[in-house]
């Protein structure tokens, strides 16, 4: 066993999942609209632009000690975070959106730590990740999205979302995050896999 985690990435999925819980729990619970999460992710994309030029102290902070660096645009894991839960919210049937946002909160975190400190085998679509984080992500995220859909669209939701957590899609040269993915895959996976059933 080797648990080799760096310190800031540990800190980032952390948070991630916070965050996730807690705009999960608004969702669920009706405290949060669309419109306010569209407005919010508005203000975040507006923020990130000021950013570049000035420093904001509380975004700033964030920047500093959760985001990975990206000169283009700052903040822009937690935007794409706040895009692919509004579009899951707003494409897919109530049941499947929760479904695919608790698969967002969770499948990449665990598959990061789990995959760092006992990872072996290299995963043949990234190099970079490995089969037993990937394994880990699609267990927890089904697990956790049963709550909300059937085991069967739950396993094939996180399923699509891993494996396509793996694949680098670029559009224009600009490289898509996986929080947007993450969310669409596993939403769409869940929905054709339900017309199917």
């Amino acid at each position: 066993m080797h648990i080799n985690m760096n310190y800031f990435e540990v800190k980032r999925q952390i948070l991630h999942i916070l965050i996730g819980i807690i705009l999960l729990f608004l969702i669920i619970f009706e405290i949060i609209t669309p419109l306010f999460l569209f407005i919010l992710l508005v203000l975040s994309g507006f923020l990130a632009v000021l950013s570049l030029k000035y420093e904001i102290p509380v975004i700033n902070f964030f920047l500093k000690n959760f985001e990975r660096d990206n000169p283009d645009l700052p903040g822009k894991a937690f935007i794409m975070f706040l895009a692919g839960i509004l579009l899951a919210w707003k494409l897919f049937p109530h049941n499947i959106a929760l479904a695919s946002i608790i698969i967002l909160i969770f499948a990449d975190p665990v598959s990061h730590f789990i995959g760092e400190s006992f990872g072996k085998t290299i995963f043949f679509l990234d190099k970079k990740k490995n089969i037993e984080g990937h394994l880990a992500g699609v267990i927890i995220s089904s697990l956790l999205a049963i709550f909300f859909v059937s085991p069967v669209l739950a396993i094939s939701g996180s399923l699509a979302a891993m494996l396509f957590e793996s694949i680098i899609i670029e559009i224009q040269k600009i490289r898509l995050d996986d929080n947007l993915i993450i969310p669409l895959v596993a939403g769409t996976a869940m929905l054709l896999v339900n017309l199917v059933l």
